[in-house]
């Protein structure tokens, strides 16, 4: 099973400009590192992403495999598309080495197990004229906690901002090539622990 990768990204943060701002306490005519921040809640974003296994806002990930699976078998979601919320669509090259689309019709998802299932519909099989070769299905999945920020829980979107707020302050070591991991705050990751996701 390949890299998943995004095709449609979040729309928005969890933390907005002005959050974070506030968070800083950084005066509100004072604009000079606005676009270092956004960067910064992105990071934070990513990293919350990277420390629970969940996607944070809604996004859509494309994940590939060599075949499906056999008959009565359910498909597992790759861990990067935690939290599931539906498939947009799974496509298959077929013998021909033509691209085919697979009716809705023939499967279904279970969002709440951890990372997730892809399972046939009653009285359908996985396709059968599948092509030999790499990377020949490829799953389209929605997932994160929903569209808007609030949908994130609220512990998530604190860690966020305290990993937002180190960021800041050592932001001279950052520029200089500091990893996220290094920022001198570990003592907080304690809050994203019930959201985390084990997968084995």
């Amino acid at each position: 099973m390949a890299e998943t990768v995004v095709t449609a990204p979040p729309q928005l943060e969890p933390i907005s400009l002005s959050e974070a701002r506030l968070h800083l306490r950084i005066d509100s005519d004072n604009t000079a590192d606005d676009a270092l921040i956004a960067v910064l809640i992105t990071a934070a974003r990513e990293q919350a992403e990277h420390e629970t296994g969940r996607r944070l806002i809604t996004q859509t990930r494309e994940m590939t495999l060599d075949a499906f699976p056999c008959s009565g078998e359910a498909i597992r979601l790759h861990t990067d598309c935690v939290k599931a919320q539906s498939i947009e669509s799974i496509t298959y090259l077929d013998t021909s080495s033509v691209w085919q689309t697979m009716s809705a019709d023939d499967y279904g998802i279970d969002p709440h197990s951890l990372p997730g299932y892809v399972f046939e519909a009653e009285d359908a099989n996985w396709p059968l004229d599948v092509s030999d070769s790499a990377n020949a299905v490829r799953v389209k999945v929605v997932c994160g906690y929903g569209d808007a920020a609030t949908d994130v829980p609220d512990a998530v979107r604190q860690w966020m901002l305290m990993q937002i707020g180190a960021m800041y302050a050592q932001r001279e070591s950052i520029v200089l090539g500091m990893s996220v991991s290094e920022v001198p705050m570990r003592f907080v990751d304690r809050l994203l622990d019930p959201y985390r996701v084990y997968c084995g």
